[in-house]
């Protein structure tokens, strides 16, 4: 899949965009389905679309109610 480096953001970065601890962005991740795998030639890494994020924001702003 050819895609721009702006189409979609790395894991760390989504965790410090939403202000959460990676593990629990993980979690978000994985109870939702939310996120994908990629190669990115040194290995597989979760990413994130920004509409991804959008969801898991308001999953994580939902949890916190």
């Amino acid at each position: 899949m050819n895609r721009n480096i702006h189409d979609h953001i790395d894991e760390h970065r989504a965790a410090v965009l939403l202000g959460l601890p990676e593990p629990e962005l993980r979690r978000y991740s994985q109870i939702s389905g939310l996120g994908h795998v990629e190669n990115d030639g040194h290995g597989q890494k979760v990413v994130f679309t920004y509409e991804e994020l959008r969801r898991i924001c308001l999953l994580v702003a939902q949890s916190s109610k």
